[in-house]
């Protein structure tokens, strides 16, 4: 069945710009030539007022589910019509008429994704979509009061959204999964453009945004025999150990890293001492090797994606300190770190209550000005803290 039809009829819709058009013939202005330079529904907002904004929001919010509901009403299969909905995503960026330059698609790809939701993740049995709903709802809520950004939710909030979705339906959920990375796409390059994530101080923004490919490793320990993963990061580990022992006691090692290389690779506070990786290395091994495995991995997830979580809070929204952190920092944590233990009681790792309490002493560790480092107490104490709740 050829799939030329649905995708100019997703194309030929989504392309239609009330924006463009209303701003056109009442301002007779072009409505990417002001304000924010899109032809999106904020922008006609500022710049023509609040009737004008609510017809394109609710056209550019519909318009991709009209092209399913036509490409469906003419007899086409469900992956021909998500299909034209992506269509009038694509037609709606760049409008043939336009040279090619429409608006960024956000709304409709809301449009889409609620579409989606509310046709498969909200038709699950309640006992599972209530919680389900109210983990992401304390995530948006949390995020938003500490931001007052949406993009800075959406990061958060559709990556965890995501996963939830797979957990439940697994791979029927591939629509899902495209408008999600579009959405992130779209504030990611809203985050960089308007610079609302900052790093401050002696940070290495790569080391920040790289912590989250370290989840790689707490996949490893989850699928690997015990005894070769903690051969694996034992090795790992005193690599960087090794490297960390000659860089401090020889100054010209140590000169070399911290001056000459143009590649930052250790902070300025670890000129003399032993380097987070390492540490984090450390916290790690130590965890697999003295507690199971399920409480490991969950007591890993916490370590990683907490602390990214309060660093990346707390240096851009950070008002109120706390300790040496800051409470929107520790909220974070504390949030994301509650979504992990549910994310594990779905996935029958553990129960519920067990993984709060973890989630609960992961952000006390975290918060603690403890002679320990974060790296090696968040996840040693979350995991013992576990294992003796169950036992209890």
């Amino acid at each position: 069945m050829s799939i030329f039809v649905p995708s100019m009829i997703g194309y030929l819709l989504g392309s239609m710009l009330p924006a463009y058009f209303l701003t056109r013939l009442i301002l007779g202005i072009d409505i990417r030539s002001v304000g924010t330079f899109h032809a999106g529904t904020t922008n006609v907002f500022r710049v023509a007022g609040l009737w004008p904004a609510v017809v394109t929001a609710f056209y550019d919010t519909t318009k991709g589910i009209l092209a399913i509901q036509i490409s469906r009403a003419m007899g086409y299969p469900d992956w021909a019509s998500y299909l034209s909905g992506l269509c009038a995503v694509v037609g709606h960026v760049y409008p043939f008429y336009l040279q090619f330059r429409g608006g960024k698609g956000a709304a409709t790809t809301v449009g889409l994704l609620l579409f989606f939701l509310w046709h498969t993740w909200l038709k699950l049995p309640m006992r599972m979509l209530l919680p389900d709903l109210l983990i992401l709802l304390s995530m948006v809520l949390t995020i938003f009061w500490i931001s007052r950004k949406g993009d800075v939710v959406g990061i958060f909030v559709l990556p965890a959204l995501e996963v939830v979705l797979w957990l439940r339906m697994g791979a029927k959920i591939w629509f899902a999964e495209v408008l999600i990375g579009i959405l992130l796409y779209i504030n990611l390059k809203n985050i960089v453009e308007r610079k609302l994530i900052q790093f401050s101080g002696d940070v290495r923004k790569w080391r920040i945004l790289i912590r989250p490919v370290s989840i790689l490793l707490i996949f490893l320990g989850f699928n690997m025999g015990r005894n070769s993963f903690l051969l694996l990061t034992g090795i790992v580990l005193g690599i960087f150990f090794l490297m960390d022992v000659i860089r401090l006691m020889s100054r010209r090692v140590g000169s070399f890293f911290h001056e000459e290389m143009n590649f930052k690779l250790f902070k300025e506070v670890e000129r003399k001492k032993i380097s987070s990786m390492t540490l984090f290395l450390l916290g790690v091994l130590l965890t697999f090797l003295l507690f199971e495995k399920n409480i490991a991995v969950v007591s890993g997830c916490f370590l990683i994606l907490g602390d990214l979580s309060a660093k990346v809070i707390g240096m851009s929204f950070g008002k109120r300190k706390f300790f040496e952190k800051t409470l929107e920092g520790s909220l974070a944590h504390l949030v994301v770190s509650i979504y992990v233990a549910y994310i594990a009681y779905i996935m029958n790792l553990m129960s519920l209550h067990v993984g709060f309490v973890g989630a609960i002493t992961a952000t006390i560790c975290e918060i603690l000005p403890l002679s320990i480092d974060d790296n090696v107490s968040v996840p040693i104490f979350s995991a013992l803290t576990m294992s003796l709740w169950k036992i209890l």
